[in-house]
């Protein structure tokens, strides 16, 4: 499995960030994506959370959340939102214990 990790520094525009959450939902969806957390307020145990949200998204693979992200649909909403919120979008695979023990 691979996670789309979306952490959301700042809501701009809350109209424009409901117009692009209802739209990614769907594109998402197409892609095989699903949400598994959308949280606003985690329950920090050390450190700090200096974000307004986290989202995580998992795929069934690297190229399914690559396809979903470079798809003509999904370019087409980026400017939305970047209307709506500043975030730093990343990709992470599953844990994989032969690369942990450096094999």
């Amino acid at each position: 499995m691979v996670y789309l990790i979306v952490t959301i520094k700042a809501v701009k525009d809350r109209e424009a960030f409901q117009q692009y959450a209802d739209q990614v939902k769907v594109l998402i969806a197409r892609y095989e994506g699903r949400y598994l957390v959308s949280e606003r307020a985690p329950e920090v145990r050390e450190g700090e959370f200096p974000y307004a949200r986290i989202v995580i998204v998992e795929f069934p693979s690297a190229e399914a959340a690559r396809a979903w992200y470079d798809s003509a649909e999904y370019q087409a909403i980026i400017p939305l939102r970047r209307q709506a919120f500043d975030a730093n979008i990343i990709v992470a695979r599953d844990f994989n214990w032969t690369l942990a023990e450096g094999k």
